[in-house]
C-alpha cells in the first residue's frame, strides 16, 4: 500500500462532500475525495428543492457535479470506499482495500443508509422513492391533493401527519397495529380531518411504485395515492466517527446529532463532520451549503497556519 498526503481529504461524494471539494478546489487545496458512489437518494427518479437543479434525477446531478470537480487538478477523486480512519500524531490516515492515505484534515460526509425492510411492511421496498417518501419539501408538491397515507409507529405517524396535511386535505395515519393511546392526539387530528387506522397492513399494492392502496389485516383495502414514512429506520453509512468516540447531542425532530462547533469541527481537531453524517438528514440544499461553507474555514485555517507574523 502507498501512502499519499494531501491537506484534507473528504470521505463520501454526496451533495455535501461534493461541495466541500468544489470550493477546495478552487482555493487550490490538496484535496483527496473517496466516494463509494452508493448515496441513499438515488433509490428516487427526481431530485427537488435545490435551485437550478429542481426536478434532475440525483445522478444526473451528481455527474454534473464530477465533471465539474474534474478541472481542478488539485482534487483527486477515487471511486473507492474508505474502510478504516485512524487517528495518528499528526492527523489522521484513512485507508482503502488498496492505498493509504494520510491528512492533517478530514471531512467525514459519507451520509446515512436507509433500512426500508426492517420496516416490515410488505410492498413498502416498491414505492419507496417513487410514490412514497421521507420528505415533504423534497416531494410534497409532486404529492399536493392526492389521498395520501403516513405509515410508521404510534408516535411519529400522528405527528407527522400534520405537517403532511398541509400539501393535501386528504390524509390517513397507518400505525400498523401500533394502538395510539393518547385520545387527546386522535381528537386533534380528527378535529383538521386526519384519521387514524390501527389495523395491520398485510401489504402495500402498487402498479409500477406508484401506490394505489393499503390492504388490512380485516382484507380491506384503503385506497391511497401515494404517502410518507416519518422513520425510514436509517443507519450510518460509515462508523468512522463512533469509533473515534465523537460526541453526540440532541438535534433535530429528537434525532442524534455529533457535537460540532460553528465550524463544523469536532472536539477532535481536524475531523469535520457535515450534510447527513451529521444530522441524519440534511437535504440537498442544506448538505451543498455546509460543504461550501466547511471548505471556506478549512481555506481560512490553512492560510493563518501558513501566515508569518
Amino acid at each position: 500500500m502507498v501512502k499519499k498526503v494531501f491537506d484534507v481529504i473528504i470521505i463520501g461524494g454526496g451533495p455535501a462532500g461534493m461541495s466541500a471539494a468544489l470550493v477546495l478546489g478552487r482555493s487550490r487545496i490538496a484535496t483527496l475525495v473517496l466516494n463509494a458512489e452508493s448515496p441513499r437518494n438515488m433509490v428516487t427518479a427526481h431530485s427537488h428543492g435545490f435551485l437550478t437543479q429542481d426536478g434532475k434525477h440525483p445522478k444526473e446531478i451528481f455527474s454534473i457535479a464530477k465533471a465539474q470537480l474534474a478541472k481542478y487538478t488539485s482534487v483527486d477523486y477515487v471511486n473507492k470506499k474508505a474502510i478504516d480512519l485512524k487517528l495518528i500524531k499528526k492527523g489522521f490516515t484513512v485507508e482503502t482495500q488498496t492505498s493509504i492515505y494520510q491528512s492533517q484534515r478530514v471531512i467525514i460526509a459519507t451520509g446515512y443508509i436507509d433500512s426500508i425492510d426492517s420496516l416490515g411492511v410488505k410492498g413498502l421496498a416498491e414505492v419507496y422513492g417513487k410514490s412514497v417518501y421521507p420528505c415533504p419539501f423534497c416531494d410534497g408538491f409532486e404529492m399536493a391533493d392526492k389521498k395520501l397515507a403516513v405509515i410508521g409507529d404510534s408516535i411519529m405517524a400522528p405527528m407527522f401527519s400534520k405537517t403532511i396535511s398541509h400539501w393535501s386535505n386528504d390524509v390517513i395515519v397507518f400505525t400498523n397495529g401500533d394502538k395510539v393511546v393518547d385520545n387527546e392526539i386522535v381528537s386533534n387530528l380528527n378535529k383538521n380531518g386526519i384519521s387514524i387506522i390501527d389495523k395491520k397492513i398485510i401489504q402495500l399494492i402498487s402498479e409500477d411504485g406508484i401506490l394505489k392502496g393499503i390492504q388490512l389485516e380485516d382484507g380491506s383495502i384503503v385506497e391511497r395515492d401515494g404517502g410518507f414514512i416519518p422513520d425510514t429506520k436509517s443507519f450510518e453509512s460509515s462508523d468512522f466517527a463512533q469509533n473515534l468516540n465523537v460526541t453526540k447531542e440532541l438535534g433535530h425532530f429528537g434525532m442524534e446529532a455529533y457535537k460540532v462547533d460553528d465550524n463544523k469541527e469536532t472536539e477532535i481537531k481536524g475531523l469535520y463532520i457535515i450534510g447527513d453524517a451529521r444530522t441524519g438528514w440534511s437535504g440537498v440544499a442544506s448538505s451543498v451549503a455546509e460543504g461550501s461553507e466547511v471548505a471556506k474555514i478549512i481555506t481560512h485555517q490553512i492560510i493563518d497556519e501558513n501566515w508569518i507574523e
